[in-house]
């Protein structure tokens, strides 16, 4: 597959998870600490919603592998923890869809 061919595919593929979204993102660039597999990581969330978020992270993780992440998903502003699982993964990081939405 030539790379002008996988950016087409990768560009209709970011349009349709876009269009498949229930909550607006919104972006940021905050630290977080997460749980999985009973070890702790860092990142940092760099989008978040009511249904899920996206992590920068380093570490080997797997789609449906189960996560509590730290954040500021409380109105107050203060830590609270949202339980989730990972549906999607890149070079980068994770994309995490949480089990109960917050707000």
């Amino acid at each position: 597959m030539s790379d002008q061919s996988r950016e087409e595919k990768s560009e209709r593929e970011e349009a349709l998870a876009k269009e498949c979204r229930l909550h607006e993102r919104t972006c940021c660039s905050e630290e977080t600490h997460f749980l999985a597999k009973k070890r702790l990581y860092e990142g940092k969330i760099k989008n978040i919603s009511q249904g899920g978020t996206y992590i920068e992270t380093d570490g080997y993780f797997t789609v449906g592998q189960e996560v509590t992440v730290a954040g500021p998903f409380e109105n107050d502003g203060q830590e609270s923890k949202q339980h989730g699982a990972i549906v999607r993964k890149d070079g980068r990081g994770i994309g995490v869809k949480f089990k109960k939405n917050f707000r």
